[in-house]
């Protein structure tokens, strides 16, 4: 019986992984074209990705608000966000976001925003389901503009023992 539920699970995971790549390769990519180095640069220590959001500051650029949702739960869509601040959206050309769990590979997680209109960056994001309660991540955020490339790793954990709407 046991081996039934995950032959199950197994194959309604890599049904959702097909449908997702079927329907936006060019979003699951992770082909970042990059010239020169790729320069880190340190996330703030008071970091809250997760509902408010953080504001991270890039010298020679400007600073961005990076969020996401409060709460985020695996295998449905979360928006993640991108707002330049002043005169960094003048700068940017793309940004790309890259997730990775801690201590385990949970595969590709790659998405490139989107640029709206006013300036800010999104786009729609699904984590993969881990088998623990809780996991730790890290959005790995780089930043491609005139004044270079950066990347950013931004942590945050999905606590999937909470009841949704929390």
């Amino acid at each position: 019986m046991k081996q039934a539920k995950w032959m199950v699970a197994t194959l309604l995971v890599l049904g959702v992984l097909t449908y997702l790549w079927g329907r936006a390769p060019d979003k699951l990519t992770t082909d970042t074209p990059v010239s020169g180095s790729l320069n880190e640069v340190p996330a703030p220590a008071d970091c809250e990705l997760k509902g408010e959001g953080c504001e991270i500051a890039i010298d020679g650029l400007g600073s961005f608000l990076v969020r996401l949702p409060e709460t985020v739960v695996p295998l449905e869509k979360v928006v993640f966000r991108v707002v330049p601040q002043g005169e960094a959206a003048k700068a940017v050309g793309e940004i790309r976001v890259d997730f990775e769990m801690v201590g385990m590979d949970m595969g590709i997680n790659a998405y490139r925003l989107d640029r709206l209109a006013d300036g800010s960056y999104r786009e729609a994001v699904i984590l993969p389901v881990c088998t623990t309660d809780r996991s730790d991540w890290r959005a790995n955020l780089s930043i491609h503009s005139t004044a270079g490339a950066y990347l950013v790793r931004l942590p945050f954990s999905v606590d999937r023992s909470r009841p949704r709407g929390d």
